[in-house]
């Protein structure tokens, strides 16, 4: 019976994909691939609760379906500018613009050739769109044209899959999901890093501007399980949750100003203060996120994250602030 749903439900993503605008073979062939295999996790939510409670993510407050166009969505971005989303998906080179009340598309625009693009922001006055190799795509929305293009010292066992913007420094900050070193430095192990491109000079610092290593994520989820009744193996499986870490996205909150990094692997959102201190682990509901790649905020601090389809179809989840 499962292999009958799982038939019917490839069926009818290609029969959706061929209303779509501008939709292609290729992105049928998207649709139907295989994804990587994760780790099952159990389906609960737990977050630290020492943290004031910003965000319900148990309950979205809405949550909409996005273009088959979008399935391998895997960057999202405020746009100020005419209040709607940026996102991109990582098998073309098109820009989307998203309704953020509906999520439908309301424009998209081809900015390059086929690649896997894993993270998009506006900088204020242009976007950029970021390679997993750690390639730059510098865009100009108002001449609708590609401005530049720029190699970095990252590569693509950094794996990227995050970036957002810094903009009292004028910088990109780079989450790498893969290799947290640069070039040939064997450095860092254990640790996850973001580091800072320096969009006046258009150079990356090779000091990582924020850490995030194995053993504060298990010291923290130590901290979180006093006084609470968990079992050694629930408390096991939280902890290896937490090492799971692996950046897929980036930002900034625009009121406290805090870092959120989000990972699909272990299914956890971090949240570091200005200070870079760990602020909270929020342990997410795999029912919920089946696979979330990108995360930004609107101006008042309500959070946009979007999962991949995983075959299923992609989702747009808004949570209300509640602060």
């Amino acid at each position: 019976m499962k292999i009958y749903i799982q038939i019917i439900i490839c069926s009818c993503l290609f029969i959706l994909g061929c209303g779509d605008e501008g939709a292609t073979d290729a992105i049928q062939q998207t649709a139907l691939k295989s994804t990587p295999k994760e780790k099952k996790i159990e389906s609960e939510y737990i977050s630290d609760s020492t943290f004031i409670k910003a965000y319900d993510f148990e309950t979205p407050s809405e949550t909409f379906s996005l273009s088959i166009g979008l399935l391998e969505i895997s960057g999202l971005s405020y746009y100020p500018p005419k209040n709607q989303l940026l996102a991109v998906n990582d098998e073309r080179g098109w820009l989307f613009f998203l309704n953020p009340k509906t999520g439908e598309v309301e424009d998209k625009i081809t900015f390059g050739n086929n690649g896997d693009y894993e993270a998009v922001e506006w900088t204020g006055s242009e976007v950029s769109m970021i390679k997993s190799n750690g390639d730059i795509y510098f865009f100009d929305i108002g001449k609708k044209e590609l401005d530049e293009v720029q190699k970095t010292k990252l590569s693509s066992s950094n794996d990227i899959e995050g970036m957002t913007y810094r903009s009292g420094k004028n910088e990109l900050l780079i989450a790498c999901k893969g290799n947290p070193n640069l070039g040939d430095s064997d450095k860092y192990k254990k640790t996850r890093n973001i580091y800072r491109y320096d969009l006046d000079k258009l150079k990356i610092k090779k000091k990582p501007f924020l850490s995030v290593e194995d053993d504060v994520l298990k010291n923290f989820v130590e901290q979180m399980s006093e006084g609470k009744d968990w079992s050694k193996k629930q408390k096991k499986k939280l902890i290896n949750r937490a090492k799971d870490f692996a950046p897929s996205g980036i930002s900034i909150h625009p009121i406290t100003k805090d870092y959120y990094l989000i990972s699909s692997q272990g299914k956890t959102l971090l949240v570091f203060d200005t200070d870079k201190n760990l602020k909270s682990i929020t342990f997410l509901n795999a029912k919920i996120h089946r696979q979330p790649e990108g995360i930004c905020f609107a101006p008042n601090g309500d959070l946009f994250i979007s999962n991949e389809g995983k075959g299923l179809g992609a989702k747009l989840m808004r949570f209300d602030y509640l602060n």
